[in-house]
């Protein structure tokens, strides 16, 4: 089994203030298959914050795949985060594109300013697409089917 070092101002050597264990709890929970957890350790990683407070480098590889196992299970907030993530870098292999899918994904499972918030962040990406590239965007959203959780080995 691979150890796993999760972030800490300890590291960064900050002084540790007593942590109540968050990201170990959101952790565990997200290894297990728990989308909701997945969703919020992908957001933790982003945030450039550790579970006390203090800043960090954030982790980009580590909030999509925690992002993305969220996203597909489901889960309409983060799959948006997700869409958001892609669309901030530039558009490599296509990831402008699959943020599109994953916005009109994302705009079917929520409402009101959330589902605003999806729609106008696909209007912004697909502004800039070839219709081939939202034609793909497309047919990802329409044929999409949410993934079971699988817990990690």
């Amino acid at each position: 089994m691979t150890r796993v070092y999760l972030r800490s101002s300890v590291a960064a050597g900050q002084p540790r203030a007593q942590g109540d264990g968050l990201e170990k709890r959101l952790f565990k929970a997200a290894e297990g298959g728990d989308a909701r957890s997945q969703y919020n350790l992908g957001i933790l990683y982003g945030s450039g914050l550790d579970d006390n407070g203090y800043a960090v480098e954030i982790d980009r590889p580590q909030t999509l795949r925690w992002l993305l196992a969220a996203a597909e299970q489901g889960l309409p907030r983060a799959q948006v985060k997700l869409a958001e993530v892609y669309a901030e870098g530039p558009d490599i292999s296509g990831s402008h594109a699959t943020a599109c899918g994953w916005f009109l994904l994302a705009a079917m499972g929520l409402r009101g300013i959330h589902m605003h918030r999806a729609q106008s962040g696909y209007e912004r990406i697909a502004a800039h697409l070839t219709p081939a590239q939202i034609a793909k965007a497309r047919r990802f959203a329409r044929d999409w089917a949410p993934k079971r959780p699988t817990p990690a080995a």
